[in-house]
């Protein structure tokens, strides 16, 4: 069914969106002075590592210039973290004045908060008298799955903190193994273990014994990120809001996503749409492979602990025999196998993991779809930035059914997508982040540029070698030509209304940015 767009969100939603506070004069005096050169807008990518770190200015208006931050975050175990984040921050700081009119959280995933944390000193507490170096905070929006008056958002989130915890307890089994017992397992490289990969974004890294505080990490930095709101100025936003900040004439804001019903959060993936949610049943399966013991313990196995034997001592050679000799040719195979006598598919002490790695990808998605996902119109111009976020196919699809005709006659989404000329391609360039027919084809054939936030070789470390998709790039250059820039590699040649930032950062500049007059 179509909703009606919404001028802002009831009670403190709505203040929130339409006053905004104004800082102290000398502050935004300095922010104004960034503007000069005429009346533009501005994207900014961070390139701290693979995550997002986005700045949207408006800039050179009669006006104070009005900026929104769109994330704050890097994926666990990237170098220097903690440094390259406070390196972020302070030029926001800088490039701002020491404010931003709007912080956009966009979902519970560690490469998109991280910074709230790893930065948490550069950041300015509500009233809190401007420094130099540190950021303010106008107001902060959130998508309505964070909402804790919401009661869908909190079953919503306790069906996350089930499966988190049930992944957790799996890492904590592994990382009690020895090193013998993780070669029996299959498991040579536990930062590259796909069936926890999910972790990773969560905050966890790698499969200690005692993860302790880790466990919330991503918690603890939504919880910094909604502390930084002035009073009256947190909002949960819903698909269909249509905002239009006083700070920023010109612009209008269409809340597109996370969509507000169970199958369309739920749909993650398709077979058709794009470049080419775990049960209880799931659940209950990693919880009981989370026990040491393998499939649960002692009272789950066929035979009495005297008749049995432990496959890596077995594999080490350390029991000799029939015992060996059979499962040598019969199971595990030899060391270095063969493609002729490789039988590894006989194998089923690996199993135990598989519903590890369904429950992972399936919290890993289902969060996505929670992404507060939006499109930003010039009014001026008709023109669209479109900020989708991680976005998957449930959400994106749920966009279409939206009704913004209070907006304007003829709007529609797949009017807002013709119309866009910026596009932050949805979680990292992943092919179910993106549709075809009803997404990117919608787009311009051409003008159209794009920022891919990718960090190919952390990518594939974690296992995602499909991070981005080969022909989800190939379709974008089609559009984009030069104007089509990834995090981890140079800008290309010539690249449009596109400049990189100063040296110092991790890849040879701070950032990229992706200008137009308007």
């Amino acid at each position: 069914m179509a909703r009606k767009p919404e001028t802002g969100r009831p009670a403190r939603a709505r203040k929130s969106a339409e006053t905004g506070g104004t800082p102290p004069k000398k502050t935004r005096g300095k922010a104004r002075k960034a503007g000069d050169g005429g009346a533009r807008i501005r994207v900014r990518m961070y390139r701290q590592g693979l995550g997002d770190c986005f700045l949207v200015s408006l800039l050179g208006q009669a006006k104070d210039d009005f900026h929104l931050m769109i994330d704050c975050g890097v994926l666990p175990g990237t170098p220097d973290a903690g440094e390259r984040m406070k390196a972020v921050v302070a030029s926001i700081a800088e490039t701002t004045g020491g404010r931003v009119d709007v912080l956009a959280v966009t979902h519970e995933h560690y490469d998109h908060v991280a910074g709230f944390l790893l930065a948490e000193a550069l950041f300015a507490a509500p009233g809190e008298p401007p420094s130099p170096g540190k950021l303010a905070v106008g107001e902060v929006w959130f998508a309505w799955t964070e909402d804790p008056e919401n009661a869908e958002a909190r079953r919503l989130r306790a069906d996350r903190v089930a499966k988190l915890g049930a992944l957790a307890g799996l890492a904590q089994r592994i990382g009690r193994m020895s090193d013998a017992e993780r070669a029996a397992a299959g498991i040579p490289d536990e930062d590259a273990e796909p069936a926890l990969a999910a972790l990773a974004f969560f905050g966890i890294s790698g499969l200690g014994k005692d993860m302790g505080d880790d466990l919330g990490a991503t918690a603890k930095a939504m919880a910094k990120a909604a502390s930084l709101a002035p009073a009256g100025k947190l909002a949960y936003r819903r698909p269909g809001e249509v905002l239009e900040p006083r700070s920023a004439p010109g612009l209008r804001i269409y809340i597109l996503g996370p969509p507000d019903d169970a199958q369309a959060l739920g749909t993650t993936d398709s077979a058709t749409a794009v470049y080419h949610i775990g049960g209880d049943s799931l659940l209950d399966a990693v919880r009981l492979a989370a026990v040491p013991g393998g499939g649960g313990g002692p009272r789950f196995t066929p035979f009495a602990p005297a008749w049995t034997r432990p496959l890596a001592e077995v594999m080490a050679g350390h029991e000799a025999g029939p015992l060996r000799e059979f499962l040598s040719e019969h199971y595990f195979g030899s060391p270095v196998p063969t493609p002729g006598t490789d039988i590894a598919w006989r194998r089923i002490d690996r199993d135990w993991l598989n519903d590890a790695g369904s429950l992972g990808m399936a919290l890993d998605s289902a969060t996505n779809n929670t992404s507060l996902a939006m499109a930003i119109e010039l009014t001026g111009s008709g023109a669209v930035l479109l900020f989708p976020a991680d976005a998957q196919v449930g959400s994106i699809l749920s966009w279409h059914a939206l009704d913004w005709g209070a907006a304007g006659p003829g709007i529609t989404t797949d009017d807002l997508l013709r119309r866009t000329v910026f596009y932050k391609v949805g979680h990292h360039g992943s092919r179910n982040a993106t549709l075809k027919e009803r997404e990117l084809e919608l787009m311009p054939r051409e003008g159209l540029a794009a920022f891919i936030p990718v960090d190919r070789a952390a990518a594939r470390k974690r296992g995602w070698g499909g991070m981005p998709e080969p022909k989800l790039v190939e379709a974008l250059r089609a559009r984009c030509g030069n104007r089509l820039a990834l995090l981890d590699e140079d800008l290309p040649e010539g690249a449009e209304g596109m400049a990189a930032g100063p040296d110092g950062g991790p890849y040879g500049s701070l950032y990229y940015d992706w200008t137009m007059k308007l």
